[in-house]
């Protein structure tokens, strides 16, 4: 029986060799290829935290300068969140997003072989009689002989012994962030409107801000995530590559630009100091 748990059990820690999050990791983009970035050192360990809401907690970090590098994403058995922070390490990232839920238990059956030699013991005695005659005197007498044997006889064989198994299964999905210390012009991140949100705001063009970036002039400026950004010093922004042409393009001695964006319905203008 002892023979047998010790199989289960190196069947089972064979499946769980790999890391999913070093299996399935998928990059955004190198982490060390950034200019002006805080890559962890080989001294520190990765900052690991829960989420039950990327897209919130991605903007969050965003806002604090930290940028998303990569992720993982699989579905199997539970694995500790220390194998995510071990492939932070790995890409570079400081600071790792984790969730986790529980999906279904996999039932599995398989056939496991094992020796089913027999050995079979005999043992037993014998006895002997041997008498003596002689055609002159008759008789003479008689000797006993007595004696024990003993032995063995092994078939060898196999026998088939199943063995169910039940793993419980779980989406498990990462993502590595690294610090920026670049400097912003402006300190927004925007997105293409949708469809419905050209219908909310009955119009084809302008972008979403949806990151305004702690410590950035937009930050100090009130500039805020929601804003609808339609115009740039007086140029109607068109869509996020419009957007990003206007900002690029204000010369480096300009001590100021006005935004122009729609909050709660309103338009509303918005001096951003450099």
């Amino acid at each position: 029986m002892r023979i047998l748990i010790l199989l289960v059990a190196a069947i089972t820690l064979a499946g769980c060799a790999q890391s999913g999050y070093k299996q399935f990791y998928n990059p955004y983009v190198d982490a060390r290829t950034l200019p002006d970035v805080e890559l962890i050192s080989e001294s520190e360990e990765p900052q690991v935290f829960g989420t039950d809401n990327f897209d919130r907690d991605i903007l969050i970090l965003r806002s604090k300068k930290y940028i998303p590098v990569g992720y993982s994403s699989f579905n199997g058995g539970y694995e500790d969140t220390k194998n995510a922070a071990a492939q932070a390490k790995r890409v570079g990232a400081t600071i790792v997003l984790v969730s986790s839920q529980y999906t279904n238990t996999q039932t599995t059956t398989s056939t496991l072989l094992l020796p089913d030699n027999k050995t079979t013991y005999h043992s037993g005695s014998v006895y002997g009689n041997t008498s003596y005659n002689s055609a002159n005197s008759g008789y003479l007498g008689n000797s006993t002989t007595t004696g024990t044997y003993s032995g063995t006889s092994t078939t060898y064989g196999t026998k088939a012994v199943p063995i169910t198994s039940h793993q419980r299964r779980y989406d498990q999905s990462a993502v590595y962030f690294v610090k920026s210390n670049q400097k912003y012009k402006f300190g927004v991140q925007f997105n293409d409107l949708t469809p419905a949100q050209r219908t909310q705001y009955e119009r084809n063009t302008g972008v979403l801000i949806n990151v305004v970036i702690e410590d950035s002039p937009a930050f100090y400026s009130n500039v805020l995530a929601g804003d609808v950004l339609v115009a740039v010093d007086g140029a109607t922004v068109k869509n996020t590559n419009h957007a990003m042409q206007l900002m690029g393009s204000v010369p480096p001695s300009q001590e100021h630009s006005v935004l122009k964006v729609i909050r709660n319905g309103q338009e509303k203008d918005i001096q951003v100091q450099f």
